[in-house]
């Protein structure tokens, strides 16, 4: 690929945090039953939701889709594409397990009941885990590159607090806040997304 296509890649990935949000703020302001603290956001896209098209169209699926593109541009952008491919590639599975959470949408309150409920359970859980573990298997190449050495710590510490908060979700002590915890979770992710995209693509400018 030539330099302007790693480029645009690039920017799949400072543009796909931005519009997920964006798209999780509007439905929730179209819906104001909707509580962003005790609820998923899966529950946007649920068979029983009233935007649940625009939902499954333009919310997770786009930002799978806007990861697996980005993707390719920080395979080739970190210690010049040189390394383990582990990082790079827990990406691209979440990424199409985000595409794959929307063909399966969650039953009504995201209570797994049916078959296609239960399967959009696994995904999400496989899409988190696998953006959290993303930024673990970079830390190799994130080291072995000048450009990149300062940003392992960084990759560390997203790491760690997605995980903790994971773990906080499954207590009971906080079910009354799970939409919050789950948003958490994938903000702090996503960030790492948003802030790793920003730098790859001042990288790939200058090369």
């Amino acid at each position: 690929m030539k330099g302007d296509t790693y480029r645009r890649l690039a920017f799949c990935g400072v543009i796909a945090p931005i519009i997920f949000t964006v798209v999780l703020l509007i439905l929730g302001f179209l819906q104001p039953e909707y509580n962003h603290i005790t609820q998923y956001i899966s529950e946007f896209g649920a068979v029983d939701a009233p935007y649940a098209l625009i939902f499954n169209t333009i919310g997770f699926p786009l930002l799978g889709i806007l990861i697996i593109a980005f993707t390719f541009a920080l395979n080739k952008g970190v210690n010049n594409g040189k390394g383990t491919k582990i990082g790079p590639l827990l990406l691209v599975v979440a990424g199409c397990s985000f595409i794959l959470v929307s063909i399966f949408p969650c039953d009504p309150g995201c209570i797994p009941i049916s078959i296609v409920g239960i399967v959009h359970g696994y995904f999400c859980l496989i899409a988190l885990l696998a953006l959290i573990l993303a930024p673990f298997f970079m830390l190799h190449r994130l080291v072995r590159d000048d450009k990149w050495h300062n940003y392992h710590i960084y990759s560390v510490i997203i790491a760690v607090i997605a995980l903790s908060v994971i773990i906080m979700g499954k207590l009971n002590f906080f079910v009354e806040s799970i939409g919050l915890l789950q948003r958490i979770a994938y903000g702090v992710s996503l960030l790492w997304v948003e802030i790793m995209a920003i730098k790859l693509f001042r990288v790939l400018k200058t090369k």
